[in-house]
């Protein structure tokens, strides 16, 4: 064992940040950061143990990460093979992306909150330690709702829920309602979201995010459908993402449709060969995407106003709770 680990020592003081550099360079991809910051950074990429090629894919998928985090990790992987990191999106590569984004992570290189998974989540009822506690919580959590003073109403669906994480961002920020439908969308989903909308008395804006296959372009029509039966109402319906368009303007790696799909031939005449999941888009471009369809609902003028009234009964809060927990103390 100890023989190893000084074998082990050995390779990795051979193995420099100018090592690195050149097998990035063999690659074609030209590191963003400084050079202070590469040797510092890439040092601990080296003492992680990465070897041979999985050394440059750690160093790539660390750099893009930081870029484009929040990311799911197929986004991640999409981005790394249209680096031109791996020659197809075949399993394999995908699962070596997930065993090197494991060990960042593990080491302490790459923080956990940059890569998201919405789909597990763990479920427990609220508790504090005390009153005290309870109260520090309240502090934060008033929030106003500034939708029921606009003229429109807003609504994102995407298809994934890896894909909410990465948008989610955005989406609290403007205090707008996010719903990842994972896949076709059950009647009863549907039917909570379209109940809510059958009492609103404004335009109903929705912006949908989904794969661009035949599958993801059939279920959007499934949600858009059982959405317009659950609400009773009319509403407008924007794509974000995948657009045909996308392809060429974001040198999209385009996959086949599935031949099996029932699907194939409708789609197949209607937009042709190239495919491609929502998580190929790059995140910022999604991100963007949202925070600008929002935007143009909301009024600026009137955004701040709201905005102004929000501080006021924030701080006459604080004042009344700081009233009761000093009361409390007493």
């Amino acid at each position: 064992m100890v023989a190893r680990s000084a074998r082990s020592r050995k390779v990795s003081n051979r193995i420099t940040s100018a090592t690195l550099l050149t097998k990035l360079d063999s690659l074609g991809y030209r590191t963003k950061c400084r050079w202070e910051i590469f040797s510092c950074l890439s040092d601990e990429v080296i003492e992680a143990g990465f070897r041979g090629d999985c050394l440059p894919v750690a160093w790539i998928a660390f750099e893009i990460a930081a870029d484009c985090q929040p990311i799911t990790l197929r986004g991640l992987f999409y981005r790394l093979v249209s680096a031109g990191v791996f020659p197809s999106t075949d399993k394999e590569h995908y699962n070596k992306v997930g065993r090197i984004v494991s060990r960042l992570r593990r080491c302490g290189i790459m923080p956990f909150r940059w890569i998201v998974d919405s789909l597990r989540t763990t479920h427990k009822p609220s508790s504090w330690s005390g009153l005290g506690d309870f109260c520090e919580t309240l502090r934060g959590s008033y929030r106003l709702d500034f939708w029921r003073s606009l003229d429109d109403y807003c609504h994102v669906i995407c298809e994934k829920d890896a894909i909410a994480g990465t948008i989610a961002p955005i989406t609290e920020g403007y205090d707008v309602s996010l719903s990842p439908i994972r896949g076709y969308c059950s009647d009863s989903f549907a039917h909570a979201i379209g109940s809510q909308w059958a009492e609103i008395e404004k335009p109903i804006s929705c912006f949908y995010l989904g794969d661009h296959d035949p599958s993801g372009i059939d279920l959007e029509r499934d949600v858009k459908r059982k959405l317009e039966q659950h609400s009773g109402k009319s509403f407008s319906w924007v794509r974000l993402a995948i657009n045909p368009a996308d392809f060429e303007e974001f040198d999209l790696i385009r996959l086949e449709p599935k031949k099996s799909d029932r699907r194939y031939r409708k789609f197949r005449e209607q937009y042709g060969d190239a495919c491609a999941e929502v998580d190929a888009l790059h995140p910022n471009e999604l991100r963007q995407r949202i925070a600008q369809a929002i935007e143009k609902l909301i009024p600026q003028d009137r955004w701040r106003r709201l905005q102004l009234v929000e501080q006021a009964e924030r701080e006459t809060f604080e004042s009344t709770l700081g009233r009761f927990m000093a009361g409390g103390a007493a």
